[in-house]
């Protein structure tokens, strides 16, 4: 996304479109039992996604990119507002550029997920040294899954108006797991893999999320 970002204005409101194949490679990986809350969930790409895989999802953002579909909560500011449902599972896409901003969502998802907080960033989130000494040295993401093959993430307002397409990704993104259901004694010890490039769910997926969308 770095190299889109220079060729674009910043997009409003950082919205950014990951491709749904992220979030079917996640949850190959990644079981997501309960109820799952995409707090950023934008045009809503990873609830559709999950809804088409039989997981229940809701999403709500500060803006309703959606068209109300009724997976979706209404506008909300998750550092702010209080949320609407208590999730197992925080699934999103933060809505912040090169990854500013988006420590604050996975502390307030981990105070209100009793499951699993997924993130969707740049690998350069691993960097750092503030993140080195802070979230990560008090509670680093339990597994970190590379997404291959490289995806690309334009800005919405731009991929909604059909101006662009999503196409030839250059920049590295991963999924950040933080597992609350990990033992103490686990913590704090990643693990890093790869997810799957062609994901067995991708061949059933589409229509069905194309009908969830439409619901």
């Amino acid at each position: 996304m770095t190299k889109h970002a220079r060729a674009y204005d910043r997009a409003p409101d950082e919205w950014y479109v990951e491709p749904t194949r992220c979030t079917e490679q996640l949850i190959e990986v990644e079981p997501l039992p309960g109820v799952v809350l995409d707090p950023a969930c934008g045009q809503g790409n990873i609830v559709t996604t999950l809804l088409a895989a039989g997981i229940d999802a809701y999403g709500s953002d500060i803006r309703d990119r959606a068209g109300a579909p009724r997976w979706f909560l209404g506008q909300s500011d998750f550092l702010k507002d209080e949320p609407r449902i208590l999730p197992d599972h925080i699934v999103c896409n933060p809505p912040f550029y090169r990854g500013e901003g988006t420590e604050a969502f996975i502390r307030r998802g981990l105070e209100l997920s009793v499951g699993k907080v997924c993130i969707f960033s740049q690998t350069t989130f691993l960097h750092g040294s503030a993140r080195a000494t802070g979230l990560y040295r008090t509670r680093a993401p339990d597994r970190v899954w590379i997404i291959t093959p490289r995806p690309s993430c334009p800005p919405g307002h731009k991929l909604a108006a059909g101006e662009i397409e999503a196409k030839g990704g250059t920049t590295d993104w991963a999924w950040f797991v933080w597992d609350n259901h990990m033992p103490a004694s686990m913590r704090n010890l990643p693990r890093l893999g790869w997810t799957n490039p062609e994901p067995r769910l991708r061949a059933r997926q589409p229509a069905a999320a194309a009908a969830l969308q439409e619901a």
